[in-house]
């Protein structure tokens, strides 16, 4: 599975979304769980699932999916 397959499963399970979702298209309030605790979480969950440490730019920076999945390959996430 690689970095776009994770990182989608990783905004599915930390924003509680279903299946109908286009994940891939996601920004940041463009749904209602994706709120600044939502946020939070999702931070959490990126860094537990791929074992990386975003910084406070990252973190206020990372405002849909695609931002997301650029900061993990900066960070050499392949896979």
């Amino acid at each position: 599975m690689g970095p776009s397959d994770r990182l989608a499963g990783v905004f599915r399970r930390a924003l509680e979304l279903g299946d109908a979702v286009e994940v891939e298209a996601l920004t940041y309030r463009g749904v209602r769980s994706w709120d600044s605790l939502g946020h939070m979480a999702l931070v959490a969950a990126i860094e537990d699932e791929f074992g990386v440490e975003l910084d406070s730019d990252q973190v206020l920076d990372m405002a849909s999916f695609s931002i997301a999945l650029k900061m993990l390959g900066g960070m050499g996430v392949d896979g």
